[in-house]
């Protein structure tokens, strides 16, 4: 099937702007340039400038910040979601907020193949085609990086500098950046050493810890049925309250992570994450939890955290599994309103006061002080009761 319209996933970087002109030279029909504002800090002239010049026919950018962090960002906080149990899901969370643009756009203007600039090695083609498939299963995706006899990025900036196309990178910068209002990653050039530490002046939203402010600086952040409504008694939109953590966690050299994790494909990379607005979030959510969750409540949805984040990673958004676990998240929320005191100092952080109108926290009742007595006869019949398997057991075995 012959092209009529396509419709990339352009971020204006190395890949994609290749991977534009690639595309209009190779089909020879309409190439839409999409670029997702997911408030990454951008110059959107200037993309817009590249775009048209790579060969775009036209270029749309589309606002997705309110619905990335509401509609995905937040959804998965509720599950304190990780994979590895250490990453915070920046980059796998943004994609498919991406595709749902992508889509319903598709759908208003006729474009019948979708495409995109990821890589064979990576784990954003996953994703996107996932997703893709899930929401337009009728829709074609092509990708450039599985077409061309290009191997390398060193082979993109040939190409761009030989068809005139206007980039930023030079062959001396070989990181790869990608950013969202929830996270920034670096990859790439010394970092794919893992004896190379990160050095710290390619960090973008992270004061370094030693020139980080010498005083403990305390954010409170409200909650209500476990989403983020408010920052030091501010009330804020999504997108605000993201920003506002964010300049807060990195001035204060909190939220950068240095992990590797193992790919889709069962390869491990590197990668450098700032998301100061995710970890205190991951952090003050959790706080709250404690005191408003029963145990076995709180069992029963950590049993799923995990997998939700492998299922978010693997690019899965849109599965039933995913659904089926947010219906069982979204009501272990019910009761996790209040606030959270959070201390931040020179890179560290710890939440260290909590308050709730629906905790379970009963002071009267665990006092070692005056407070609401259990009885004597209860707490033997108590333990009587539980030690009952215990002394069967002890007596089975002689």
């Amino acid at each position: 099937m012959k092209p009529k319209h396509i419709l990339l996933a352009y971020s204006g970087g190395l890949d994609t702007s290749a991977g534009l002109h690639f595309l209009k030279q190779h089909f020879d029909c309409k190439v839409t340039a999409y670029c997702a504002d997911l408030g990454q800090k951008e110059d959107w002239a200037r993309i817009h400038e590249r775009a048209l010049a790579a060969g775009a026919d036209q270029f749309v950018l589309a606002d997705l910040k309110e619905t990335f962090i509401r509609d995905f960002v937040f959804p998965a906080l509720k599950a304190n979601a990780r994979y590895e149990r250490t990453y915070l899901l920046g980059t796998p969370l943004a994609r498919p907020a991406i595709v749902q643009g992508l889509v319903g756009y598709a759908r208003d203007h006729g474009v019948n193949v979708l495409a995109h600039g990821c890589t064979q090695k990576g784990n954003d083609q996953v994703r996107f085609e996932l997703a893709a498939q899930s929401l337009a299963p009728e829709l074609r995706t092509v990708a450039p990086w599985r077409m061309w006899s290009l191997k390398s990025r060193e082979d993109l900036l040939e190409y761009c500098e030989r068809h005139r196309v206007p980039l930023e990178h030079s062959a001396g910068d070989l990181l790869s950046h990608d950013e969202n209002l929830a996270h920034r990653t670096t990859e790439g050039g010394y970092l794919e050493h893992v004896e190379n530490p990160f050095r710290w002046e390619h960090a973008a939203w992270i004061t370094p810890p030693t020139a980080a402010p010498d005083r403990v600086e305390t954010v409170r952040v409200t909650y209500r049925e476990g989403v983020p409504v408010a920052v030091n008694g501010d009330e804020l939109g999504p997108v605000e309250l993201v920003r506002r953590l964010n300049e807060i966690g990195g001035r204060n050299g909190v939220g950068l992570q240095d992990i590797v994790e193992n790919r889709i494909n069962g390869l491990k990379v590197r990668g450098i994450f700032e998301n100061p607005a995710l970890v205190l979030l991951h952090t003050s959510h959790e706080h709250l939890e404690k005191v408003t969750l029963g145990r076995n409540v709180e069992r029963l949805r950590n049993l799923l955290t995990d997998d939700y984040g492998d299922v978010v990673y693997r690019g899965l958004w849109f599965s039933e599994e995913r659904r089926v676990m947010q219906a069982l998240i979204d009501a272990s929320q019910r009761f996790v309103s209040g606030d959270v005191w959070v201390d931040l100092y020179k890179g560290s952080h710890r939440a260290t006061r909590v308050a709730s109108e629906r905790s379970l926290y009963s002071r009267d009742l665990v006092t070692l002080h005056r407070g609401e007595d259990i009885r004597g006869e209860d707490a033997t019949g108590f333990l009587n009761t539980i030690s009952m398997r215990v002394r069967l057991e002890a007596t089975r075995k002689g």
